[in-house]
């Protein structure tokens, strides 16, 4: 499943240097699900078109809940067994999962797959910089979870007084050392 953060896109880095050093003469593009929200940023649409090409993606775009979107992959392609996902064990509902994992009774059957269920705020970003892997911008901007337009902001948490611009400017989401603010920007009503 292909969300516009930076788990997810570090999920995709580790499955196509797999593929790659595993299947060197792999052409076949990697099939992704995109969840798009109906008020996406635009940069995240952007990013999801640089991903498609970066890392050869076959990308399936619905505007649905991802229970709904999951039955929809299913329909499409029934042998579907297992699905790569980017969520961490600090992601809401996420704390009791195991890296492998069905789905809940209720929902379509297939086998979660949580590479990086374990991982840390700080090892993601270290992960993406260290192997200069792009990601999307908004990171950039101050924004450290991506939600959509209406429910996100830039963290307050990376709010810099720069002396030197004589303004507060939003420091990128990497510079961020509390993992505990990671969705300081998240879930913003109007």
């Amino acid at each position: 499943m292909l969300q516009r953060g930076k788990d997810c896109t570090v999920l995709l880095h580790l499955v196509t240097a797999v593929m790659s050093a595993k299947y060197e003469k792999r052409r076949d593009p990697i099939t992704c699900l995109y969840i798009r929200s109906e008020n996406a940023f635009p940069e995240q649409d952007r990013f999801i078109a640089q991903c498609q090409v970066y890392f050869n993606l076959d990308v399936m775009t619905v505007q649905l809940s991802i229970k709904e979107a999951l039955s929809e992959v299913l329909a499409k392609k029934p042998n579907l067994k297992a699905c790569l996902m980017g969520t961490r064990r600090t992601d809401p509902f996420s704390s009791k999962l195991n890296v492998f994992q069905m789905t809940d009774p209720d929902w379509p059957q297939v086998m979660r797959v949580s590479p990086v269920l374990d991982w840390h705020y700080c090892d993601i970003w270290d992960y993406l910089l260290y192997y200069k892997v792009p990601y999307c911008k908004l990171y950039d901007m101050g924004f450290t979870s991506l939600g959509n337009a209406k429910n996100t902001i830039r963290n307050p948490s990376l709010i810099y007084n720069d002396v030197r611009l004589g303004k507060e400017i939003y420091l990128p989401a990497y510079k961020m050392l509390n993992e505990d603010k990671e969705r300081s920007g998240r879930d913003i009503r109007e």
